[in-house]
């Protein structure tokens, strides 16, 4: 079994719940005074450019900028660019999100522009919205897909969600609840906003009367500060992630080169959950009994099949490993056969690809095993804190648990094996990390596999929370820097 390392499931997650507040500078952008931006005392949006330096645990990591333009047709423009360097289990791992809207006069979106790069894998995309619908156009691995969502109520992204909340009666105990539009996970999700009351903040050298805004989003739970316009004066953002205000130098100043070494700022280390109760390795144990607190459990999918949550006591049994389904399968759950947007099983280089691997396999359980060796092998591990993208990654060759996991349930998928995504925790030498992995049908249910850690089925250390991709992958957000384990 190779295990090289931990993964980094979760950051691009973070970084687009919470850090994509910030935006691009361009080159005609007007040029305001920090001091003129931050102490105007009007509502109106503020023209030009805002800078935020990102903290984790106090180191600086990166930055965020915002440029909002006025469109000569008529409402604004806001353009934002994100980039972060964080440690992870001393290996760097960069990233960079652009993501720009068009809006009217009064604010609501009419069209965004999206990309992310981090490092091998990136994604761009862009889309229009009339009324609570939403046309999106993806690009990645070369290709370009197109879908429809419909929405409950027009949405707004995260970046114009101040200025608008600018605009409502901010007195204390206040609530307002918005439909927010992630084009990162494709999803659309409730942000609950509370106004907390007016608290002083320290930004700029300075002390400045703010408005404290706590939003809740999936569980999820993070604090703002704002001056009158909605601009985000600091915000915390979980885990000890947290943007502040700054000048351009300041915001430019200090930014941390992840290198080894620099345990303040390992993202990794900061969210794992100790165990050291339980031997290293859990590779030949057939039963595991844990006791979880600190997160509401009945959130999560902890109980059904290879485990049964009882109470805060979670059980997971090693499943056996019977016959498999005589392929192609046609009869499983829809979504567990279907291409979409990062799992692409109906292109024809996942499908030639998957044959390879295949060979001679006549069944579902087979298939899974040769499958699972062909990603193990194919991929260098590799930390890649981007959107998992199966044709992405079958390109360039390199990937941690979420870049595994995609690759292996397309091509799964395209040769009629039913297959889902997981997420949750896995345990090694005496701690948890969060990792994400897959299931495949056989004769009698589902069969865990993992093709980051070649195992099938997996061991009882692999603790589901979740299935589902992307969209679902931020729902286990709450759980990371809250979840304690203990021995029942």
């Amino acid at each position: 079994m190779r295990v090289s390392r931990w993964d980094l499931l979760g950051l691009v997650s973070l970084a687009a719940f919470g850090v994509s507040l910030g935006a691009l500078v361009h080159r005609h952008a007007a040029r305001v005074p920090a001091d003129v931006q931050l102490l105007d005392p009007s509502t109106d949006v503020q023209l030009g450019t805002e800078w935020m330096g990102l903290y984790f645990r106090g180191e600086k990591v990166g930055l965020t900028r915002l440029t909002k333009a006025a469109r000569p047709e008529g409402g604004y423009r806001f353009e934002s660019y994100t980039t972060m360097r964080l440690l992870a289990l001393h290996g760097d791992a960069p990233l960079e999100l652009e993501v720009d809207a068009d809006l009217d006069a009064g604010l609501t979106l009419e069209a965004f522009r999206f990309s992310v790069d981090a490092g091998p894998a990136s994604l761009a995309g862009k889309g229009t919205v009339d009324g609570t619908t939403v046309t999106l156009r993806l690009t990645t691995g070369g290709q370009v897909s197109e879908r429809q969502l419909e929405l409950a109520q027009p949405p707004v992204l995260r970046s114009n969600l101040g200025p608008m909340l600018s605009r409502t009666a901010l007195e204390p105990g206040a609530r307002f609840r918005y439909e927010t539009f992630d084009p990162l996970t494709q999803r659309a999700q409730p942000v609950d906003v509370e106004v907390v009351g007016r608290e002083p903040v320290r930004v700029l050298q300075r002390e400045v009367d703010a408005i404290h805004v706590r939003q809740t989003v999936g569980g999820l739970t993070l604090d703002g500060w704002m001056n009158p316009r909605g601009e985000m004066l600091r915000q915390e953002l979980g885990l000890g992630l947290v943007a502040v205000r700054e000048t351009e130098d300041e915001a430019r100043w200090g930014v941390v080169q992840a290198r080894a070494g620099r345990s303040a700022a390992d993202f990794i280390e900061a969210t794992m959950v100790p165990a050291e109760w339980l031997p290293a390795s859990l590779e030949h144990r057939t039963v595991l009994q844990l006791r979880l607190a600190g997160v509401e459990l009945g959130r999560f999918e902890l109980d059904g099949g290879r485990q049964r949550l009882e109470g805060d006591l979670l059980t997971v049994t090693k499943e056996a490993v019977g016959a498999g389904l005589p392929l192609p399968v046609t009869d499983a759950p829809a979504d567990s056969l279907e291409a979409t947007a990062l799992v692409q099983a109906d292109h024809p280089a996942i499908e030639r690809a998957a044959r390879r691997a295949l060979g001679d396999a006549t069944d579902t359980v087979t298939a899974a095993r040769r499958l699972m060796a062909f990603v193990h092998g194919h991929l260098e591990q590799k930390l890649v804190p981007g959107v998992p993208s199966a044709l992405e990654t079958l390109k360039s060759r390199v990937g941690d648990c979420n870049e595994h996991s995609t690759l292996f349930a397309a091509l799964a998928r395209s040769v009629g094996v039913p297959t889902r995504l997981v997420v949750g925790l896995v345990y090694r030498e005496g701690r948890f990390g969060y990792h994400a992995w897959n299931e495949v049908l056989a004769a009698d249910g589902w069969v865990t596999v993992d093709a980051t850690w070649d195992q099938l089925p997996v061991s009882v250390g692999h603790l589901r929370f979740l299935r589902g991709g992307l969209d679902r992958q931020v729902e286990i957000l709450p759980v990371i820097g809250r979840l304690r384990v203990s021995a029942p």
